[in-house]
């Protein structure tokens, strides 16, 4: 089905689902570039209610924040699958498991949300390149992390407990989440010695958007879609995508209510809104994301059906690793590896 044809299904359909809308902005507090302009757009025009967007660039800035605030200033909070399943043992969010058009999604992906929250995008961790400047991108996770001459010093990469160790371990023939003190030992001399080669440590897109003159960022550690919302930023085609031969490390974006939020009722509601076949058919054609919406699915136009990134064969699902929780005790040693390369990264940069 093409998007304007969408378009015209939907009035009808959501009308019936409106409720008392108040004036008050509904706050979502999500990754940028994740929301689509014509989703919200048919939400205000039915319910007569702002979205307002508040960004950030990575898992554990959002955490930091969740976990200095028993209050949250959002209504709608974007959660990894981890962290949905860790803040629902604490009662931080509401119980969503009998959310009106969550059984529209695969139970996969409900699963790995939990029942308080509802799955919204996911994708392989990999790599985005200038395919015009980068002649013979990495094969491997051990091609990453032994860049060729003309990589080093063009290199982005990602400040998080799980993605910065990631390729590294990967590349080491190790799991990402591992708690192993010599895997992780040998992950940081690897990354310690790779720091003064990379040339930032800003989320890829963060980055260009900072820099939108600059060629300097040839390839960045990524998350699928990433190179959309980078091309669509720099009115081009360059980038690509490309996940790595071997196991692939999935994430999975998930919507959660804040228990805490005085508009509740509307949040809700747009997390059913956002369930419905037709308006996840819209808002992942949009923003070029997997929707983990199998209904919605039925609705794509064959452009995004033959787009393995976004619509891979079961049979990918055979050799993944799913993000999963970390203990504490392997977080802060990821904490201070990471702390040191970056000011390893710093000081020779």
């Amino acid at each position: 089905m093409e998007l304007k044809t969408l378009c015209c299904a939907l009035s009808a359909l959501i009308t019936s689902t409106s409720v008392n809308a108040t004036n008050a902005p509904l706050r979502i507090y999500l990754w940028e570039d994740t929301l689509s302009e014509n989703v919200t757009d048919l939400w205000h025009q039915h319910h007569q209610q702002p979205v307002d967007q508040i960004h950030f660039d990575n898992d554990d800035e959002r955490s930091l924040l969740m976990l200095n605030s028993k209050s949250l200033p959002f209504d709608i909070v974007v959660l990894d699958n981890v962290t949905a399943q860790i803040y629902a043992r604490h009662n931080m969010f509401e119980d969503l498991s009998a959310l009106e058009n969550r059984e529209h999604n695969a139970p996969r992906w409900n699963e790995l949300c939990g029942t308080h929250a509802v799955p919204y995008f996911w994708g392989p961790v990999g790599y985005v390149y200038r395919h015009d400047l980068v002649d013979n991108p990495p094969q491997t996770w051990a091609d990453f992390i032994n860049p060729s001459s003309e990589l080093k010093g063009h290199i982005g990469w990602i400040k998080d407990s799980t993605e910065t160790l990631l390729p590294a371990l990967y590349g080491l023939g190790y799991s990402p989440t591992t708690d192993n003190e010599y895997e992780l030992k040998q992950a940081y001399q690897t990354l310690n010695a790779l720091a003064p080669s990379i040339l930032t440590f800003d989320y890829a897109l963060s980055y260009i958007r900072s820099n939108s003159g600059s060629n300097d960022l040839k390839i960045a550690l990524a998350y699928a879609g990433d190179e959309y919302s980078m091309n669509r930023f720099q009115q081009h085609s360059q980038w690509r995508f490309k996940v790595p031969e071997g196991e692939r490390f999935i994430w999975t974006d998930c919507l959660a209510v804040n228990a805490h939020s005085d508009n509740k009722a509307q949040a809700r509601a747009f997390l059913s809104f956002l369930m419905k076949p037709e308006i996840a058919a819209m808002n992942a054609i949009d923003i070029r994301a997997a929707t983990p919406n199998k209904k919605a699915l039925k609705l794509m136009p064959q452009s995004y059906m033959n787009d393995k990134n976004l619509n891979p064969e079961e049979h990918f699902f055979e050799q993944v690793n799913f993000d999963e929780e970390l203990s504490v005790i392997n977080i802060r040693q990821r904490a201070r590896i990471i702390d040191s390369i970056v000011k390893r990264h710093e000081a020779t940069n």
